[in-house]
């Protein structure tokens, strides 16, 4: 018996198959892109950033540009070491304690986050909440304790404020757009993905040019379709005589 051949990729009939079927692939990313759009806008809760700049020194003499000068680098090294102090319980409980005992320290942790600007001895801090007012009340109160408890835990730095944090107008987290196109992109891409699967592994036969692909061998004849139909288009049974043909 002869063995059957492999099937090779054709690529430009799963071109054409891809392309009768991209109606369906854009439709179902599109539906993925609202429904994705809909869950963030409905079902997650927005989150408002509220963010507040220090300047960090690592000595305090003042009018003295020398020392300036040959410290910004210094200065700018000291900016990750910070960065862990401000998130320390030492400096946290300060913030407690003016806050109040509706917050905790692990609460406030949590919601904090402290950024180098690059090459710059200036740190942003950012506080993320659901209530805008607090993002701000509570970023704004780390900037003004932040000067005084890093400057008792580490001799001959200075910190000052350079901006505190406005109450923010707009949404940080989610990201509407972001999020409907991620889900449009994944709708689009699993169909994508599906189609091209069902194609390469769809073993039906449609047509003479398959038949000699899979058994390398030439067509020599083929059953003629005797399917009739009368003038209004409806299927007519075919009766076959002794001579052969078909007729009516």
């Amino acid at each position: 018996m002869e063995k059957l051949k492999t099937f090779d990729v054709d690529l430009k009939r799963l071109f054409f198959e891809v392309l009768k079927r991209l109606w369906l692939i854009l439709l179902v990313g599109i539906i993925c892109g609202a429904g994705a759009f809909a869950y963030a806008k409905f079902f997650i809760t927005p989150q408002y950033k509220a963010t507040a700049t220090i300047y960090i020194q690592n000595y305090t003499g003042e009018n003295d540009e020398k020392i300036y000068s040959s410290d910004l680098s210094a200065s700018q090294n000291l900016v990750t070491t910070y960065q862990g102090l401000l998130t320390s319980d030492n400096v946290l409980n300060r913030v407690k304690e003016k806050l109040g005992e509706n917050y905790s320290v692990d609460a406030i942790r949590a919601s904090f986050t402290a950024e180098a600007i690059e090459d710059t001895p200036i740190l942003k801090i950012s506080v993320s909440d659901h209530d805008p007012e607090e993002a701000a009340k509570i970023v704004n109160e780390i900037a003004k304790v932040a000067p005084d408890a890093i400057m008792n835990l580490v001799e001959g730095s200075s910190v000052k404020v350079v901006d505190f944090s406005r109450v923010p107008t707009g949404i940080s987290y989610p990201s509407y757009k972001k999020v409907a196109v991620i889900g449009c992109v994944l709708g689009a891409g699993l169909t994508l993905a599906i189609i091209v699967l069902l194609v390469l592994f769809n073993s039906y036969i449609e047509g003479e040019e398959d038949i000699t692909k899979l058994f390398d061998a030439p067509v020599i004849g083929k059953i003629p379709d005797f399917t009739l139909y009368d003038d209004k288009g409806e299927r007519k049974k075919a009766i076959f005589s002794k001579k052969g043909g078909a007729s009516k």
